[in-house]
């Protein structure tokens, strides 16, 4: 893949990624209005389809907030309560617009489906609009012809997906039969890239804004008409981000020092994601360890960010970049955190040599980095990921076994759950969860899809049983407290699900699409049953979200965004620059 200069002027995609020169902000407002492992755990298998993002409240009347595995700041795609729990402001301080309301939830990348990513809750004053109907506040009604098995899809072969975003739009809507979603707005990428796999970082949402960042570039869209409010461009590749901004809408990205091969990830710059507004930018020190570790892995927990990696540990305030605390004193490194409300760490106890040995689970007080309580995991055992911080729950592996471990508020074990097997070499396992974009391994300890828990019930899809054809699996729902089995839910015959998050006492399930029939948001009632669909995703477009595989998926209150997850994997140029990067769906 070739590197033109600049985005063609007939696709507004996400800017031009390469080599910007840096400086003021670009913030031009609408007139109008390959992998590397992560450190210190084991490879997880390869992404799958499409899964929940962590959610943040979006622009509109807020909806009470409903627990999920990774909560979000406030932004325009809300997401049901997710893992995480909602972004406080700084330092510990309620998320702009007052306080969130119901539990604390996945902040991942949840109902962000991610989701990671899961729903995150709505802050009150905050505004989703997801969390509304129409944009006259009524819920939204499904229009045109009665909805048939199938009906002729975006398939890339001189259909829908060759189409501009507009008009795309328009013969999504016209086809639109009976019972289907509405196409609100798409979003190609609009350039060319370099000739390799690039992960997407984010989205990230704030108030109307939702943001991603591609290669070189961070740009913001409206969610509710996917207009581009701004772009703002770095000199290298962006390396690694958080999972959620902070609850006032901020983020700090990390990008290499320089272009060349062997750059390290070590710049760190904050951008405002209401205003595309550059903050403080801060280029680290070496510190001898960039060349055994590259994997970085970044949290934001009020107004703290932080760097983490093999040996190292920086915290700085969000606000005005200024030292927050370093690695703790002490034979236990973390290396790696989550975001959100609770600061989970995964630390090693072992020494730079072994880390994979002797890992613990702890809480740490974001001001200070210092521990308030220490889970063992057990010999041999690592540290996987975190699936949701309210309630506690974490992936540890231990060669090929796998488990969850339910923890109480002050770190004592809740319930074991079984896994079964998974295998780190081959991706195979018993169930189904993503983890990360376009990397096997994700740094971040917070960006999974295909999990979802609430206050007594975790819930993942167990692997597919026709794996070739990526069809028939199951939803499976653990008991918190026993850490037995409470039921299972059989995808629709030749479809496969996955857990989103929670809402209203029910769990929001994604039903992936298929070639010819969109994706459906649907629920199962807390007790088991039946799926029953709550936003069917239309035909036309079923070939297009069906190339969103390891996307992620947000849903809220009648309202779906898919984003895509990694990019740059088409040798075909003009292929590449039209394909589409955030669909989102609903009246």
């Amino acid at each position: 893949m070739s590197q033109p200069p600049g985005p063609p002027a007939s696709h507004e995609g996400f800017g031009a990624p390469f080599d910007p020169p840096e400086g003021a902000s670009p913030f031009n407002p609408p007139a109008a209005s390959a992998p590397r492992p992560g450190y210190g755990y084991p490879t997880v298998p390869p992404p799958g389809y499409g899964s929940p993002a962590a959610p943040q409240p979006g622009y509109g009347s807020p909806a009470a907030p409903q627990p999920g595995p990774y909560s979000a700041p406030s932004g325009p795609y809300a997401q049901q309560p997710g893992p995480y729990g909602p972004q406080a402001g700084p330092h510990g301080s309620p998320p702009p617009g007052g306080s969130p309301g119901g539990r604390e939830g996945f902040a991942g990348r949840p109902a962000r489906i991610v989701g990671a990513v899961l729903a995150a809750l709505l802050v009150a004053g905050g505004g989703l609009w997801f969390a509304t109907g129409g944009d006259d506040g009524e819920q939204p009604a499904a229009g045109g012809r009665d909805r048939p098995a199938s009906s002729p899809a975006a398939d890339g072969k001189g259909n829908a997906t060759d189409r501009t975003d507009s008009e795309l739009v328009g013969a999504a809507d016209a086809a639109r039969a009976k019972g289907e979603a509405k196409v609100r707005w798409v979003k190609s990428l609009g350039v060319d890239l370099p000739g390799q796999a690039l992960t997407v970082h984010g989205p990230w949402q704030s108030g109307d804004v939702v943001a991603h960042a591609v290669h070189r570039t961070v740009s913001g869209y409206s969610a509710r008409d996917g207009r581009k409010l701004w772009s703002l461009k770095v000199s290298a590749d962006i390396c690694a981000a958080p999972t959620l901004p902070t609850g006032d809408g901020k983020i700090v990205i990390a990008f290499e020092e320089h272009t060349e091969n062997g750059a390290d990830c070590s710049v760190l710059r904050m951008i405002d994601l209401r205003t595309g507004r550059a903050g403080w930018t801060r280029t680290l020190p070496g510190d001898g360890f960039s060349e055994i570790q590259r994997d970085v892995a970044m949290s934001v927990n009020g107004d703290t960010v932080t760097y983490a990696r093999a040996g190292r540990v920086l915290a700085y305030r969000v606000g005005d970049g200024k030292d927050v605390f370093g690695m703790p004193a002490g034979p236990c490194r973390p290396f790696a955190f989550t975001s959100g409300p609770r600061m989970i760490a995964a630390t090693s106890c072992a020494g730079l040599g072994d880390e994979r040995a002797d890992q613990r689970i702890q809480q740490t007080d974001p001001l200070t980095g210092e521990a308030e309580w220490t889970y063992d995991v057990g010999a041999g055992w690592t540290v996987d990921q975190v699936y949701s911080t309210d309630p506690l729950v974490v992936s540890l592996q231990k060669g090929d076994a796998w488990k969850a471990v339910a923890l109480r508020a002050d770190g004592t074990l809740r319930a074991e759950i079984d896994l079964g097997t998974r295998d780190i070499d081959f991706g195979f396992a018993d169930y189904e969860v993503r983890c990360g974009g376009y990397q096997m391994v994700t740094s971040n300890k917070d960006d999974c899809a295909g999990v979802a828990a609430d206050a007594d019930t975790f819930y993942v899809s167990t692997k597919r049983r026709h794996a070739e054809f990526d069809i028939d699996n199951k939803l499976v729902a653990f008991d918190l407290d026993t850490g037995e089995q409470k039921w299972t839910v059989a995808a629709p015959l030749g479809r496969r699900v996955e857990p989103l998050g929670t809402e209203g006492g029910r769990v929001l399930v994604y039903v992936a699409p298929t070639k010819k029939r969109g994706g459906e948001i649907a629920t199962a009632e807390a007790a088991g049953g039946d799926l029953k669909t709550v936003l069917a995703h239309p035909a036309y477009t079923a070939g297009i979200e069906d190339g969103f595989a390891g996307g992620k998926i947000d849903y809220a209150n009648g309202r779906s965004l898919v984003t895509r997850s990694v990019i740059g994997l088409e040798e075909d140029d003009n292929i590449e620059v039209t394909t589409k990067m955030l669909m989102a769906f609903g009246e």
